[in-house]
């Protein structure tokens, strides 16, 4: 089922976050996080495809998982500096994998490659063993805050991409991508990242993304907090939607009957 959700966040040392905990995280490689002296072993299974994406003039080496992260913090200074930018997404399940693929490459090269700036993608399957039509493949893309050049990253921050209005322009971009990716595939299907009182349902209420956590719970049979409110919401909007219909039906048969 078509849905969108695009959620963009801080990779922050003063926070506690670690861009290289969060590429072993995406990825599932074994990484050495060199800034705080630790080692992620973690294997996953879940991991449909992963890349790094650089510009032309970066160095060789930043093809490199690891070097690529070893570099990402030596190029900032800061205990409190934010060395990375994370991208969740939700993509199509009604598209096989090469077309999701297709999806990031395209998002990434147009948003951030063509700009200067290194990107460590990853699409997880999001795998719904019960019910495979409820997959939730989505993908997670960590994006630095420098731009890199033949030498390295630059000296300066990408100060440009702090603007708010980014938020909007990677939005759109985002439901763009997906959109061109339905036509391609012959679905008449389309997603928006308008706000649903911008579409005119104010009386739809949103529907909620669970974490990794408690999605792996849901797929246990646990009921978890945040699964019973999804399940609360999409109750309450099929009703709004019946009782719409119904009224609709209701107002179509008394100018029927005058």
């Amino acid at each position: 089922m078509a849905n969108f959700h695009l959620e963009i966040k801080n990779i922050s040392r003063g926070k506690g976050r670690s861009i290289t905990k969060a590429a072993h995280y995406i990825s599932g490689e074994r990484l050495h996080d060199t800034y705080n002296d630790k080692t992620y072993y973690r294997q996953r299974q879940d991991v449909l495809y992963h890349e790094i994406f650089q510009p032309e003039k970066a160095p060789p080496k930043y093809h490199n998982l690891q070097n690529l992260c070893d570099e990402i913090d030596r190029a900032e200074k800061r205990y409190d500096a934010r060395t990375a930018r994370e991208f969740i997404g939700s993509l199509p399940n009604e598209l096989p994998t090469h077309e999701l693929i297709h999806i990031v490459k395209e998002y990434v090269t147009n948003n951030f490659t063509e700009y200067g700036l290194c990107t460590i993608a990853a699409i997880h399957e999001g795998r719904n063993e019960i019910e495979p039509s409820k997959n939730n493949p989505h993908v997670h893309i960590l994006v630095s805050t420098r731009t890199v050049g033949p030498d390295g990253f630059n000296k300066k921050k990408d100060r440009e991409r702090n603007n708010i209005k980014y938020i909007n322009i990677w939005r759109e971009n985002w439901a763009k991508v997906q959109n061109r990716a339905y036509e391609r595939n012959g679905y008449d299907i389309r997603v928006t990242h308008e706000s649903l009182e911008i579409q005119g349902q104010k009386n739809r209420e949103p529907t909620i993304h669970l974490s990794r956590i408690d999605w792996q719970k849901e797929q246990r049979g646990e009921h978890t907090n945040a699964g019973d409110r999804k399940r609360a919401i999409k109750k309450h909007n099929e009703e709004r939607i019946l009782q719409h219909q119904l009224n609709q039906e209701r107002r179509y048969e008394l100018e029927l009957s005058r």
